[in-house]
């Protein structure tokens, strides 16, 4: 027998370093590929020509071979001589895949880190790469440093690296296994509470007896907790019988009175409010070179949180690899029947769906988790791998239950051809669960439920060739996916299939479960009239080039605001809590118009910025801000110098609240306020401003004219497309604005436009809410034939809000230089006038009915 081990090898300059010869010299295995697909090679080809800049995103569809792609870069980083060259996998499931994929289709020598040791020396040498974890590199003892550091870094599935890198910054103290450390750090916030006068708020949150579970603790109790080291001494406490303690602890040990700290009935959390990325030596370091690889990213927002940059290139070939057929059924469950009854449970749903295929099932969470009992258990972390390969390789029906699972898993092909997607991929962090039902900041987190949704649908679905069939029952999931702005961040095939779907249960007036089985079985056995259905009807309809337009708006300002985090971060991280403030304080009242209450939430942090400086008062003024924006119970002081006479007053309604708001007895706070409104307002007036910043400034108005004033698109899970909503709670009347300032002012009304009002106008009906009636706002013009609308409807310019607007800015003008003690009758009359009532305002701004336009 020969020993091919002993022989010399070529050096490394002889090696190739251009990727496609590279790939053209590699052994021929059992399953090595005849040829690069187009897109891997157009990918590696742009890759090469770039290869010396230093953050470079490859970015290519869901099952379009981004490994290979991302081992033919490391291995030709590798042969070019980079000293260690360091490939991350999200899961040490996805490490041993990826190992699988060089041992059979690649034969590169490689070796890989999982459990604590390198598997051999082949990385320390520099001859080959190494495979590990996001964790193995960014927990804070991690052994890539030094000698071990790497030259360059292959980030996979780098559109999930946020949640994975903000893992190892996040220490978690679980009730039921720290139950001493958790009482101890109870016990120790009850007192700030107590001050703030939220101690039943907090004691229910603890019992589980609140509609608000998880609480924020205030940040003056956190940074109390940290200086007198009682939180570390605790937190150290809980170290000594727990190791993986630590390795978040030596992250934040120095850093603990700038985290947020969250408790819920079942743990207590601490972590950045914002990850400090640019603080992170292997994001930083200028001489690492870093090559992401995503799937198609349509939003940087969370790449930007990840890494505290943009890539300085962007790779994404035009490729259809990856691009599968998908039927998609969205059939909320409490509209179902099962043999004529109602509701339907979730577990009936998948026991159906699983009596004839093999079916993955996706939910958020274990409590999520726990409704199918009774026919799967999810796998435990010990056996999940062997779990998962048995329902792969299964050839009869069974189900599969992933939880907080959307990446990393693939079941291609007749693996796995059905999946149930029971829940939005969200809440996978006490913070996160905080942020999206605590705050309801729904259109900051729109953008990475894009991207989740986007992966959870390709578990099933991996390649051109493929086809799935994917139901979603849950009504708030449904009611997110039939949100135009959020599909509008979704790639263009999966909004199209969509549609398709929802189309096809709307023709077949599908309303019952017993019909699922045999629909899915249609398009997995290959119907010939499905086929022609998916062929003739997905290239057809999409969402409106309006929607595309507000959500590439709102995207392009959030991406600003990712970048200001991390800066915000960096100097909180650094002890410089000034230098931060001004980082945030450059977009927090620009952010408010994509998202009003992360605009809340940034005053929030700037607040503890403030406490952090010693300056109570300041903070306070910024707490004020938020709970404004945010509009939910806080655990937060109020302002001491905006006590004044007015706090004893009774207000007479919404706008006389308002106003005793504005006309608190401090000059300086007066004009901040008048000011503040005349910034929100004015963009209303602007025609450069983005739809966005006319919604929100629209909103503003009517909440300084005393209304209840939302933007039920942007806001909560209501499940309409209206763009702003001014209340009156007094009367349970409300004024319903759809803005169509972006069109010419003489444009046609359209049957869409009357179709999209009598929408609105059903959903306000739904609400219990009796509407004065729908105004299209920026418009004069005709109507078309077709269109039909009722009497509700209203046009009107902007010229009649302007001129309101006038009157309301003179009337804050005139009150505020009477004297204090006039101040308060006139405001109490004002709020009475008839001509500042919701009825007047509305009569004042209608405008024209639509059914008396004439017809063009």
């Amino acid at each position: 027998m020969f020993d091919f081990n002993q022989l010399n090898r070529p050096s490394a300059a002889n090696r190739p370093i251009d990727p496609i010869e590279l790939f053209r010299s590699v052994p021929a295995l059992v399953q090595t590929p005849n040829d690069l697909w187009q897109g891997q090679s157009k990918a590696l080809e742009d890759w090469h020509a770039k290869r010396s800049q230093r953050d470079v995103l490859i970015s290519l569809h869901t099952g379009a071979g981004k490994s290979i792609v991302g081992l033919l870069v490391a291995q030709s980083l590798v042969n070019e001589g980079i000293p260690r060259v360091l490939y991350l996998c999200a899961t040490n499931d996805l490490v041993n895949q990826t190992a699988r994929e060089i041992d059979n289709k690649l034969g590169f020598s490689y070796c890989s880190r999982t459990e604590g040791s390198f598997s051999n020396e082949i990385y320390q040498t520099g001859q080959g790469l190494c495979l590990t974890n996001y964790n193995a590199l960014f927990n804070s003892r991690t052994v890539f440093i030094k000698d071990l550091r790497p030259g360059a870094i292959i980030f996979d599935d780098a559109h999930v690296a946020e949640k994975v890198i903000r893992d190892s910054y996040t220490l978690v103290i679980r009730r039921d296994k720290h139950v001493g450390v958790y009482n101890k750090i109870v016990a120790l916030l009850l007192p700030h509470y107590a001050t703030l006068s939220r101690s039943d708020y907090f004691q229910n949150i603890l019992k589980g007896t609140s509609t608000y579970r998880i609480s924020a603790v205030p940040p003056s109790a956190t940074i109390a907790l940290s200086r007198n080291a009682a939180l570390l001494d605790l937190l150290k406490e809980a170290e000594r019988s727990d190791r993986s303690v630590g390795f978040p602890l030596g992250h934040l040990a120095d850093a603990l009175d700038r985290c947020t700290i969250l408790v819920s009935k079942d743990a207590i959390e601490i972590c950045p409010a914002f990850l400090p990325t640019r603080r992170l030596s292997h994001l930083s370091d200028p001489e690492i070179r870093r090559v992401y690889l995503s799937a198609t990213l349509t939003s940087e927002v969370d790449f930007c949180r990840a890494f505290g940059r943009k890539p300085s290139v962007r790779i994404e070939p035009v490729s259809d690899a990856g691009v599968g057929e998908r039927l998609i059924i969205m059939a909320d469950r409490k509209k179902l029947s099962h043999n004529g009854a109602r509701p339907v449970s979730d577990e009936v749903i998948a026991s159906i769906l699983s009596k004839a295929n093999k079916l993955l099932i996706s939910t958020p969470s274990y409590p999520a988790a726990s409704k199918y009992k009774a026919l799967v258990a999810p796998p435990a972390v010990s056996e999940f791998s062997q779990k998962l390969d048995q329902f792969r390789a299964s050839q009869t029906p069974c189900v599969f239950i992933l939880v907080g699972r959307v990446d990393g898993i693939d079941l291609p092909h007749t693996t796995c051809r059905l999946m149930l997607a029971d829940g939005l991929p969200t809440g996978f962090s006490l913070l996160e669960n905080y942020l999206y039902d605590s705050l309801e900041m729904r259109n900051s987190y729109a953008a990475k439920l894009a991207n989740r949704i986007t992966q959870m649908f390709g578990r099933t679905n991996r390649g051109r060739n493929d086809y799935s069939v994917i139901f979603v029952s849950d009504e708030r999931f449904i009611s997110w996916l039939s949100t135009p702005r959020n599909t509008a961040l979704l790639p263009e095939l999966l909004r199209k299939q969509l549609l398709l779907g929802k189309s096809l249960v709307e023709q077949f007036k599908i309303n019952d479960v017993n019909a699922f089985p045999g629909l899915a079985s249609q398009v997995v056995n290959r119907d010939s009239g499905w086929m022609r259905y998916y062929q003739d009807s997905v290239s057809g309809g999409d969402i409106g080039v309006d929607e595309k337009r507000q959500a590439a708006e709102n995207d392009a300002l959030l991406t600003e605001a990712a970048l200001a985090e991390c800066e915000f971060a960096g100097h909180m991280w650094d002890g410089n809590p000034a230098m931060a403030r001004e980082a945030l304080g450059r977009v927090v009242d620009k952010v408010v118009v994509a998202d009003r209450r992360l605009a809340g939430w940034y005053n929030i942090q700037l607040g503890h910025a403030f406490e952090l400086e010693g300056d109570a008062e300041a903070a306070a003024k910024q707490y004020s801000q938020g709970r404004s924006r945010i509009a939910t119970l806080l655990a937060l002081p109020f302002p001491a110098g905006s006590v004044s006479a007015s706090a004893a007053v009774v207000p007479k309604n919404r706008l006389h609240k308002k106003l005793l708001e504005i006309f608190a007895n401090d000059v300086r706070h007066q004009n901040d306020m008048i000011n503040r409104y005349e910034r929100t307002i004015m963009p209303l007036f602007d025609s450069s401003e983005t739809s966005s910043a006319h919604e929100e400034a629209m909103r503003a108005f009517g909440e300084a004219l005393g209304f209840e004033a939302t933007r039920p698109e942007q806001e909560g899970d209501s499940g309409s497309t209206l763009d702003v909503l001014w209340e009156s709670d007094e009367l349970k009347r409300s004024i319903l604005l759809e803005l169509k300032t972006k069109k010419g002012t003489n444009s046609v009304i359209n049957l869409d436009d009357v179709g999209q009002a009598f929408n609105h106008m059903e959903w306000n009906r739904g609400r219990s809410s009796q509407a004065f009636g729908i105004i299209l706002v920026g418009l004069t013009g005709k109507r078309s034939p077709e269109a039909a609308p009722s009497d509700e409807m209203w046009i009107s310019t902007l010229a009649s809000f302007r001129h309101l607007y006038d009157d309301f800015l003179q009337m804050l003008l005139a009150t505020q230089r009477l004297p204090p003690n006039q101040r308060y009758t006139e405001i109490e009359a004002v709020s009475g006038r008839a001509e500042w009532q919701p009825s007047a305002i509305f009569e004042r701004l209608k405008g024209l009915r639509i059914s008396e336009l004439p017809v063009g």
